[in-house]
């Protein structure tokens, strides 16, 4: 199966997934599945899995992980902190497609 079908069908399982969960959990543990979801979407999205030795930029792009999820999860209360970030635009959705783009990078790295 080309790599495509499978990120496409990934895509609907997470969907399908996530709304049978949200039936029967809620606040910050949804938040963080949802989340985790946007990384397995992007994990899925790249066409090579192999194996490489480039840590550093592995463990800049895993920082970056925890920083959004501590973004959305509420765990980083500075206002001056989203102030600045809705300033250059990065609230909402353009955090979760950062998400997915940091599942997909992590072996591109």
């Amino acid at each position: 199966m080309k790599n495509t079908w499978t990120s496409l069908l990934v895509i609907i399982f997470s969907a399908f997934g996530y709304h049978l969960v949200s039936n029967f959990i809620g606040g910050r543990l949804l938040t963080f599945i949802y989340m985790s979801l946007l990384l397995l979407i992007g994990f899925f999205m790249n066409p090579k899995r192999s194996k490489n030795n480039r840590w550093v930029g592995k463990v800049l792009i895993s920082l970056l992980v925890v920083f959004i999820f501590g973004i959305k999860l509420e765990l980083f209360v500075f206002d001056e902190f989203y102030q600045l970030l809705n300033t250059i635009g990065m609230s909402g959705s353009f955090l979760d497609i950062l998400l997915v783009y940091c599942g997909w990078v992590f072996y591109q790295i």
